[in-house]
């Protein structure tokens, strides 16, 4: 999916990847969190691995 597709079809959320993959989304990053730590426990996946991200709206920048 291209970066435009991305920043449009998400924006605004919480963004959960894992190997640079969206495997998630939400608008609150408390139920990404919560989702990182059921799907990725810490002693079965390596950190670089999985990331958190927000999508950051065009509204901020005005």
């Amino acid at each position: 999916m291209k970066q435009e597709d991305i920043s449009k079809k998400f924006e605004g959320e919480w963004l959960l990847l894992f190997n640079e993959e969206i495997v998630d989304h939400s608008a609150n990053v408390e139920d990404i969190l919560k989702l990182a730590e059921k799907k990725f426990p810490a002693d079965k996946f390596p950190d670089d691995e999985i990331k958190i991200s927000k999508v950051i709206s065009e509204k901020t920048f005005r």
